[in-house]
């Protein structure tokens, strides 16, 4: 059973447009969708969604890279907010959007997560000039694992380096630099919850000098050292009998 807050959320987002909002419990399954959301799962009816996983709804990267984010936030507990992503339904369209995800309990010792994603824009112009902020974003989802220099990020948006700034800020809520860095510790994060490369190689593929760096900034990003991430999300989730948790 939600609770009445999350019942509330998906009552008033059910017929929103552009605006995706999902309930998973801790086993990953869907209890609870909005419109948005079934027809970006190309699905007709939230039935069809209910009871699923994301790997049944949506491409295998995606759905993986959906998993290792609520692995993530049940094993910490911190919401990830504005975490921009490209996200791609069965057919193959894809579009842009924001997404926060944070934790609930609809029972005491159930957690429950809940993903508000809102579409972003990023193909036009305009005051925060949107198309150079999505050209300098797909330059660093394809280049994070080497050096970015703020000043070629700024080249790839046809900016100057403080228009860039000023423009990721208000779109984004970060720096060009802070995005880098997001960047690579959400990579980072998607390894070691799908994976058992060494943390050191971790480091090296996702741009960090070496694990000390990684260590560092994935504490201060997440709040647990990789290592220590890396066993809490491969326990099992609070409140979920074991033997209801498989590979996800």
């Amino acid at each position: 059973m939600l609770s009445d807050s999350t019942s509330l959320l998906i009552s008033l987002f059910e017929t929103v447009p552009r605006v995706m909002v999902c309930v998973k419990s801790a086993d990953g399954r869907y209890v609870a969708a909005n419109e948005a959301f079934v027809q970006r799962a190309s699905r007709r009816h939230v039935n069809e969604v209910i009871g699923r996983k994301a790997a049944d709804l949506f491409p295998v990267e995606l759905a993986a890279s959906y998993e290792a984010q609520d692995r993530s936030l049940l094993a910490t507990g911190r919401p990830a907010r504005n975490q921009l992503e490209v996200i791609t339904d069965a057919s193959g369209h894809s579009g842009w959007y924001l997404t926060t995800k944070v934790l609930t309990n609809a029972v005491v010792g159930a957690p429950e997560v809940v993903a508000v994603s809102v579409e972003a824009d990023l193909a036009r112009g305009g005051a925060v000039r949107a198309g150079g902020v999505r050209a300098a974003v797909e330059l660093v989802r394809r280049e994070y694992a080497r050096a970015l220099p703020v000043a070629e990020l700024a080249t790839a948006a046809a900016m100057s380096t403080d228009q860039l700034e000023r423009a990721m800020r208000r779109v984004l809520g970060v720096s060009p630099k802070q995005y880098v860095v997001r960047t690579r510790i959400d990579q980072a994060a998607f390894l070691l919850v799908t994976g058992s490369t060494p943390i050191a190689e971790v480091a090296a593929s996702c741009g960090f000098f070496d694990q000390s760096q990684l260590t560092r900034q994935f504490k201060a990003a997440v709040g647990l050292t990789p290592g220590r991430y890396r066993d809490l999300a491969r326990t099992e989730p609070p409140g979920v009998e074991p033997s209801a948790v498989g590979p996800r």
